[in-house]
């Protein structure tokens, strides 16, 4: 930009050394202002008209009374003197802005913070007192005097932060709040007094949180979450009372209390279907959830039958095949006076296979429902035990714990051979990094449980932490989450072992 300005002025240098000024020529007019418009687009990118907003109000001024002149009769002696006085003056206020930058810079960046936070919007009336202040700061740096732009900067500082925080803590509850507002209006606290002060509790922690780390959004994100969720119950819960009292007469307390023991037998049932367990609108629409779960479950049952019916028939023709194929062998066997080798090998591979399936059969044995459950994916045994624990945030092993690890132990036996990783997994709750930290640490401590107490090669074991990236249950209910924080064992599995 500073290149066209000086393009520009060394036109019109040209032209009056030429003897156009003598003439009094006028040079064109996108030449003329197109570096000086330059220049005032580079001060605004430098926000001059913030940080030197005196200085910016005169460069562009100057720049106005310059299109003005040059559009009645000017001259073009004094349009060069002119053109140097605005980009003097434009210089000027981008030097002024550049040094207010380094003077209030975690003033500016509070500023700065608070606009990306959508105050200016939000919280109008606090983003005006603090422009107002932050203002005042730049006027008294544009003075000279520096202390004083010091002292209203540090003001300036604590009410942008202010709002910034007000912004934030607006942009996550606004709509929970909204909520709570009409509740009150509705007066859903006096027939679901419960659950709107559960409501309550959600929308305080999620405050709190915010209080004490506005940047980190996801906790808050999912208590406001929580408890917009917790109030719609709660309006719901209201109505249905108000509409039940009216016909009924029920107390108030009494009749919430009624409503909400329904609840855990339906969210027991629709944890064991993995359905999702939300009550803001009753129990019948999850009710429905489970009945309609039940009747895909129960079609899926029917054609699995149908599966191995015709499965059980393919198995009787093998049968029946073999049987004519071992006929065949034995008559050539008979004439050659031994066993083949080939029959050797299927005969011991056979009895490889069926070992293997026995052990597995002794392992799915092993654990009950609650502490996990045993599966086989290709050839890998995979154990997936929910019954370990460890402390919140810790890696170290609960002795609670220590009976499934024995039978984990029980387990190893029946395949010595067997090559082993322990993998780690958590729910949503917390960032991706210290989940991910989180379930390797634990894995990690079942695995050396597992060197130190049963005997297993540290060459054989391996372990790795996925953090929440493979849930098997949704996230969004406590059952679901506890399903996802789980230990897995996978065992390699070969026909050998």
């Amino acid at each position: 930009m500073q290149k066209q300005l000086q393009q520009g002025i060394l036109l019109v240098v040209a032209w009056l050394t030429m003897g156009c000024a003598h003439a009094q020529t006028v040079p064109d007019r996108e030449i003329f202002f197109a570096p000086l418009y330059a220049a005032i687009t580079q001060a605004k990118e430098l926000r001059a008209d913030i940080l030197a907003p005196g200085y910016f109000s005169d460069a562009n001024q100057a720049l106005k009374n310059l299109e003005n002149y040059y559009g009645g009769k000017p001259k073009a002696d004094r349009l060069l003197k002119d053109q140097v006085a605005v980009q003097q003056a434009i210089t000027k206020a981008q030097q002024v802005a550049a040094e207010s930058s380094k003077v209030l810079g975690s003033t500016v960046r509070a500023y700065d913070d608070a606009i990306t936070a959508g105050a200016a919007q939000s919280q109008a009336e606090a983003w005006k007192k603090a422009e107002q202040r932050f203002a005042q700061a730049v006027t008294k740096l544009e003075s000279n005097d520096l202390d004083a732009a010091r002292s209203k900067a540090a003001e300036a500082e604590v009410l942008l932060r202010d709002v910034e925080l007000l912004a934030i803590k607006s942009n996550v509850l606004s709509e929970v709040r909204g909520l709570m507002s009409q509740a009150q209006v509705a007066k859903v606290p006096d027939y679901a007094p419960k659950s709107f002060a559960m409501a309550q509790q959600q929308l305080t922690l999620a405050d709190q949180h915010l209080t004490r780390s506005r940047y980190e959004l996801d906790d808050p994100k999912r208590l406001a979450a929580q408890a917009v969720y917790e109030i719609k119950h709660a309006q719901y819960l209201s109505e249905l009372i108000q509409r039940a009292q009216a016909k009924e007469g029920l107390k108030q307390q009494v009749a919430e209390a009624q409503w909400l023991a329904l609840e855990p037998s339906v969210r027991e049932l629709a944890a064991e279907l993995n359905v999702p367990d939300v009550f803001d609108q009753g129990v019948v629409p999850v009710l429905q959830m489970v009945h309609n779960n039940v009747l895909q479950q129960q079609q899926q049952i029917s054609a699995l039958r149908s599966t191995v019916v015709d499965r059980e028939q393919q198995i009787a023709q093998l049968k029946a095949l073999v049987a004519d194929l071992n006929a065949a062998i034995s008559k050539v066997e008979a004439k050659l006076g031994s066993e083949s080798q080939e029959r050797q090998a299927l005969i011991k591979r056979l009895s490889a296979q069926d070992r293997v399936r026995e052990n597995i059969t002794k392992i799915e044995g092993l654990f009950t429902a609650e502490e996990g459950r045993v599966y086989r994916q290709a050839q890998q045994l995979i154990m997936s035990l929910n019954a370990i624990s460890f402390r919140s945030g810790k890696s170290t092993i609960e002795p609670a714990s220590f009976p499934v690890l024995d039978k984990v132990g029980q387990a190893l036996k029946l395949f010595p051979n067997a090559g082993l990783s322990v993998e780690g997994h958590t729910d949503s709750v917390g960032s991706d990094s210290t989940n991910t930290l989180l379930s390797q640490d634990r894995a990690d401590a079942v695995r050396e449980y597992l060197v130190s107490n049963f005997g297993v090669s540290v060459e054989k074991i391996s372990s790795v932490g996925y953090g929440k990236s493979k849930p098997v249950a949704n996230n969004e209910t406590e059952t679901g989450r506890a399903r996802n924080r789980r230990i897995e064992i996978v065992m390699e599995l070969d026909e050998a072992n």
